[in-house]
């Protein structure tokens, strides 16, 4: 099994890596096509960082009624946020298809290193608008063991405080939309 999951790995960061360098890809797209590769193959086989996982029912916040690239480049230009790479890869199924992630967002109030990030993750909507789901969390870059045991990890936080800095109207709902 061990033999497996090395090889699994392998193969999953020669792809993403041939995409990265056989064109220039932005960060949402290596992750994106990272998904769409792991995805394919059971979570069993894949090492922990490469799983693909449902987001928590208690991140959901709303929906953005902007399409998901116009979200994403708000959320960086616009209120400060930075797109991460080394990111656990979410996605679900809706409908009989898989929804996956188009980008994770961190926002660190007291910088790269602060002790806290508000995360933030969007998915797009069938009808062209942006899910966002998020949760409040200890920053890895500061406290790395803190954050993989979940220490400080609240998503109704995460709510408030992105409530907080987005000055824009937002479907707050209850339920992940069609």
């Amino acid at each position: 099994m061990r033999t497996v999951r090395r090889l699994v790995t392998v193969i999953v960061g020669v792809v993403v890596f041939a995409r990265l360098f056989l064109s220039v890809l932005p960060i949402w797209k290596i992750r994106y096509y990272g998904i769409q590769i792991a995805a394919r193959i059971p979570n069993e086989l894949l090492p922990t960082s490469f799983t693909v996982l449902p987001p928590p029912d208690t991140e959901y916040f709303g929906v953005w009624d902007v399409p998901a690239e116009e979200a994403r480049r708000r959320l960086v230009e616009t209120y400060g946020f930075n797109q991460m790479v080394r990111a656990y890869l979410h996605a679900y199924e809706y409908s009989g298809r898989l929804r996956c992630e188009v980008a994770s967002c961190s926002y660190r109030p007291d910088g790269r290193f602060g002790k806290w990030q508000l995360h933030v993750r969007l998915f797009p909507t069938d009808d062209g608008k942006t899910e966002l789901w998020c949760h409040w969390e200890r920053n890895p870059n500061r406290s790395p063991i803190q954050h993989l045991r979940q220490d400080g990890y609240d998503p109704e936080e995460g709510k408030r405080r992105l409530r907080s800095l987005l000055d824009e109207p937002l479907s707050d709902v209850d339920a992940p939309q069609e």
